[in-house]
């Protein structure tokens, strides 16, 4: 009896991480405005059988036609809207935790799945992630497609979490404007066999520091996040990754005030060792932190520029 207990603890454990069957992102700050939206002014040529596709106005600005496109029923740009769905599995890799792989044909250009989750905003995403740090938790998974939006999949998300990195994808993430709301669409390089595992590329600067590359590709790079060229899309998975700490959040734009009266360890440059330091306070405006270095000094710095860490508690 023992046993059968352990064995459906283990697979409750499982269940809970695998339960995200959430198929349309859910906004915790404000939404778009109603008439933000993109609307479309396709037209078909006069006698003209050819449907809207990627290749129509809004397609090539990335933009899903509108309930008011010509095409009606027949408009092959709405891929978000019509949500087709490519049968895909859940699997346990040997290094990158959870994986996903396809189980049918995928032809090159076509969409594979929406990333969702929960919508936050910068200051949201700062607490979530400060609350993670403290607890020592690697498995996040953020997206920030624009300023102050944030796409996180930790918690409430679909199976696109689990695609891991390669830095020979054969998918890429794609922003597209969908009645006025930004949403992220994962779209095929190439063609995809059935049974070949899906990836993209964390090339984008990510939440964290770099990471070791476990995809074995032929020009691996061997470490993840090594690009430093700015792109919209910010994403760190942690099924990818073999990191025991994620102490590199000053990499971020900006740094969160709510750890004020934590003890970190600060990275001296002139002693070339680590010091202790208490936070003692934080400005909003300039973005700096006070640390209490001992008793009576106090010094202004950028967390984002230095080296630290929290001390054990």
């Amino acid at each position: 009896a023992r046993r059968i207990t352990q064995r459906r603890r283990r697979n409750c454990c499982l269940l809970s991480q695998l339960a995200y069957s959430w198929l349309l992102d859910v906004y915790l700050t404000k939404k778009r405005v109603e008439d933000d939206g993109i609307f479309c002014s396709c037209s078909l040529s006069s006698g003209s059988s050819v449907t809207c596709g990627k290749d129509c106005q809004c397609g090539m600005l990335f933009s899903c036609c509108s309930s008011n496109c010509k095409c009606e029923n027949n408009c092959a740009n709405k891929s978000f809207q019509l949500r087709p769905l490519f049968k895909t599995k859940l699997i346990k890799t040997e290094k990158c935790g959870f994986g996903l792989i396809a189980e049918e044909e995928i032809k090159k250009g076509e969409f594979v799945i929406e990333y969702v989750g929960e919508v936050i905003d910068d200051r949201t995403c700062e607490e979530r992630l400060w609350k993670m740090k403290r607890q020592r938790y690697t498995n996040f998974y953020l997206c920030e497609v624009s300023s102050n939006m944030v796409i996180d999949a930790t918690n409430k998300g679909n199976k696109s979490r689990f695609i891991n990195h390669s830095c020979e994808p054969n998918t890429e993430m794609q922003k597209w404007t969908v009645d006025g709301e930004t949403r992220v669409g994962i779209f095929a390089l190439r063609d995809i066999q059935r049974g070949e595992e899906l990836t993209y590329d964390y090339k984008f600067v990510q939440f964290g520091a770099d990471q070791d590359c476990h995809c074995g590709s032929s020009n691996c790079r061997k470490m993840v996040g090594t690009s430093k060229s700015v792109n919209s899309f910010i994403l760190h998975n942690g099924n990818s990754t073999s990191s025991q700490d994620q102490h590199d959040m000053k990499k971020r734009k900006t740094t969160s005030d709510n750890c004020i009266g934590e003890i970190i360890r600060l990275w001296d440059r002139r002693d070339k060792m680590y010091v202790p330091a208490v936070v003692h306070d934080y400005d909003e405006y300039t973005g700096m932190h006070t640390l209490l270095l001992d008793e009576e000094t106090t010094e202004n710095f950028d967390m984002r520029e230095e080296d630290w860490d929290f001390l054990p508690a």
